[in-house]
């Protein structure tokens, strides 16, 4: 984005920004958020937007840990980040269902664009700070954010970026709603298995989907007390929260009014016919935080406060103007001092028009704005979208300007007023970026990516550092060697692109210890440690590390050449593993092979994950019923994935029903044996899973089963499966309890 300027006022933005757990907790965050943003502000893709999620949710990541470094030792899996996966799951549907839309765009990008448009405003213009600070003092909530016991600019990041980046995440919804004549039905679901993409919602399960979980009875009861009208409301279901929510920031709306419209807001849409994703998105947020902090949280004015304060500006981002503007409500222009993040959240949403590319478009010369200019200060807010190929139609700029002042008082916060102008350039070269998929994130405990990160910047530094202690002992130093040494910097010198690059190798140590059925323990956990692994797991991994950063380096802009120059991105090492020499080689495998030393040096060690050693049981379990079977070791490697991935998916089919897989010494009682309807339903699922990863690993049906050929009689559907079959899938279901227990675990009720 070579003309745009919004990252001066981003910068100025992070020059007065104070971290709380980098004040207090010696961490390295917003260095580490800088640095994400700086490489999407020069390119704006997927896969650096992706990193912004990941780096905001490492900071702000609500686990058992409370702030802590300590592992949840009763779970079998690492804890899943609950927040990244509604991202995953809106980054699915929009590179899926792409070619359903016309016009269709990336909100995922757009999002983080959203995001850092709200910074810049933040930074530039006191009116909106001072009406933010305000809102915030005059809430009952009085554990915001503070530096020094003085109200930190931290606040509004947070909930900033809980409602700027979650905005669109339930456009899913409008994309598939969309696509039929009537969403109400099952008709949601039909489109899914084509684009391979599982719908959110079921429609006509409403009232079930807003909901959220209830683990604390007394969830509710310090808000009722400051807001005593809200007892009359259910407030573990998201739309009654935002209604009480709204009804406190607009004094004249009646909150059962609110509530009521809500309640019907999804049959309003469907006679209407359309969807307002922004309703969705809301709940979800709701949802996810509402459990998440009910589960871990000793404080719950955290959701009621800063996480409503954040869904209910999702809401309001479509919903202010096209129900609260219309009859019966009929507010006028939001004023920030209402619900300032719901006025910037409008403002943002609908300027940020930049590098909104849609997906699925094959005319790669229809227009849109590729850049601009933007002056944001105290006084007035100017935005010029550059055009370069195209036009943004007749009358854009006027219509702009004309909606954002009859939803927005612009003067309470720019007195000069806004304008928006549009500045079209011609350019034939100009062609859509090929938006890349991003691999999914590892659900651990992000705080130890940060360790993990700075643990391997030290281990280059040390090695460098010996091998220019060794040439010049020798005498044998040169100019290379000499340069690498004299450039070594600790973290905070890195520059953002090699930070981002040390964060990348650090989040991918879980996944790689996920792939070969490991995972991170406490020094206290009774699981022997491995300290080293196996030969051919040191090769499959060094060559995903290197498949990792192939990505990596091409998602950044770097293109293959046979001669390196780091100045215009070319990589002479952008090859597959197979054409890279052993000597380069082994600058993959030898980060490998240091893991668990590296792990070992943040206090932390590395297992056999429970999951791991629920599959060998259950593949002994297998083996008693079947003669000749290779053991488990013995297997190839897709079995052993393919194994894994059966029983990683089992424990999750356990929860649909209410139970939990935890370790033996957890609390709860012990369940023994399962009714015959849950054992069916439990071995349906888990063969339609088994059925499916077998067709993708290109399996077919066949008579007689051949493991060459791969063929396998029992790849069909369940109801067409033997009753001897079936019951064998049962028997399994039958034995968990007790193979769990060979295992030193347990299923309990939820």
């Amino acid at each position: 984005m070579s003309e745009n300027n919004l990252k001066k006022y981003i910068n100025e933005f992070f020059n007065q920004l104070t971290l709380y757990d980098d004040h207090y907790n010696n961490h390295l965050y917003k260095g580490l958020l800088k640095a994400g943003v700086d490489v999407f502000l020069e390119k704006e893709t997927a896969y650096n937007a992706y990193e912004i999620y990941q780096t905001f949710f490492m900071i702000y990541q609500i686990t058992a840990e409370n702030k802590s470094d300590n592992v949840n030792d009763h779970s079998i899996v690492n804890e899943p980040n609950t927040l990244l996966d509604l991202v995953k799951i809106m980054k699915k549907y929009e590179e899926n269902t792409g070619d359903l839309i016309e016009k269709q765009r990336d909100h995922f990008i757009h999002s983080v664009n959203v995001f850092l448009l709200g910074l810049a405003v933040y930074s530039q213009n006191k009116n909106y700070r001072e009406a933010f600070k305000s809102y915030i003092l005059a809430s009952p909530y009085k554990k915001y954010y503070k530096i020094d016991n003085e109200f930190s600019h931290e606040e509004f990041l947070y909930r900033w970026g809980v409602a700027s980046l979650f905005h669109d995440i339930g456009y899913p919804v409008e994309i598939i709603g969309k696509q039929l004549n009537k969403f109400i039905n099952d008709g949601v679901k039909s489109i899914s298995s084509t684009y391979g993409a599982d719908t959110a919602i079921d429609f006509k399960d409403f009232n079930e989907f807003n909901t959220i979980v209830k683990i604390d009875p007394n969830f509710a009861d310090e808000y009722t007390q400051n807001y005593p009208k809200a007892k009359f409301l259910n407030l573990f279901k998201p739309t009654d929260i935002m209604a009480q929510k709204i009804a406190t920031d607009f004094t004249n709306v009646n909150v059962n009014d609110v509530s009521k419209h809500l309640d019907n807001f999804v049959n309003i849409m469907g006679e209407s016919g359309f969807i307002d994703h922004g309703f969705f998105s809301s709940i979800l947020v709701l949802n996810s935080y509402g459990y998440l902090i009910q589960k871990y949280a000793k404080n719950h004015d955290f959701f009621f406060y800063p996480i409503v304060d954040s869904a209910t500006a999702i809401l309001l981002h479509n919903y202010y103007r096209n129900v609260l503007q219309k009859k019966p409500f009929d507010l006028p222009a939001l004023h920030p001092k209402q619900s300032p993040l719901s006025y910037l959240l409008i403002l943002c949403d609908e300027l940020q028009e930049w590098n909104r590319q849609p997906f699925g478009i094959k005319d790669k010369k229809r227009s849109h704005v590729n850049d601009l200019n933007i002056i944001i200060d105290e006084y007035r807010l100017e935005v010029d979208y550059i055009v370069k190929s195209g036009s943004m139609g007749l009358g854009f700029s006027e219509d702009k300007e004309e909606l954002l002042k009859n939803v927005l008082s612009i003067p309470s916060i720019f007195r000069k007023g806004l304008l928006v102008f549009t500045d079209v350039k011609q350019d034939n070269n100009i062609m859509r970026e090929i938006v890349k998929s991003e691999i999914q994130a590892p659900n651990t405990l992000l705080r130890n990516v940060e360790k993990l990160a700075l643990q391997i910047h030290q281990q280059y530094i040390d090695t460098t550092t010996a091998q220019y202690e060794e040439k010049k002992a020798k005498g044998e130093l040169d100019d290379k060697t000499r340069e690498k040494f004299e450039n070594l910097t600790d973290f905070n010198g890195l520059s953002s692109h090699l930070k981002l690059a040390n964060i990348r190798q650090a989040r991918s140590i879980p996944k790689k210890l996920n792939m070969i059925g490991c995972e991170l323990a406490n020094l206290s956990d009774k699981r022997e440690a491995i300290t080293e692994f196996a030969e051919d797991e040191i090769l499959d991994l060094a060559i995903y590390e290197h498949d990792e950063w192939c990505e990596e380096k091409i998602a950044m802009g770097w293109t293959y050449g046979e001669v390196r120059d780091d100045s215009k991105l070319i990589h002479d090492c952008l090859v597959p593993w197979d054409y890279l020499t052993p000597a380069i080689q082994q600058y993959d495998i030898d980060p490998v092979k240091n893991i668990p030393s590296l792990v070992e040096s943040i206090g932390l060690k590395i297992v056999r994950s429970k999951i791991r050693m629920l599959t060998i049981e259950m593949h002994k379990f297998y083996q008693s019923k079947v003669s000749g079977t290779q053991d488990f070791e013995d297997l190839p490697e897709y079995i052993k994935y393919s194994n894994y991935k059966q029983a990683d998916f089992l424990v999750k089919i356990l929860t649909e029903l209410g139970y939990d897989v935890v370790d033996i010494e957890a609390p709860g009682e012990e369940v023994e044996s399962f009714d015959e309807d849950s054992l069916e339903y439990l071995a349906k699922r888990e063969h339609n899973a088994w059925y499916k990863l077998k067709i993708n690993l290109g399996w077919r049906y066949g008579p007689v089963r051949d493991d060459d050929l791969k063929l396998n009689p029992n790849l069909v559907e369940w109801d067409e499966l033997e009753v001897e079959q079936k019951n064998s899938n049962m028997r399994t279901f039958r034995n968990l309890p007790q193979m769990c227990r060979n295992v030193d675990l347990k299923i309990v009720k939820s």
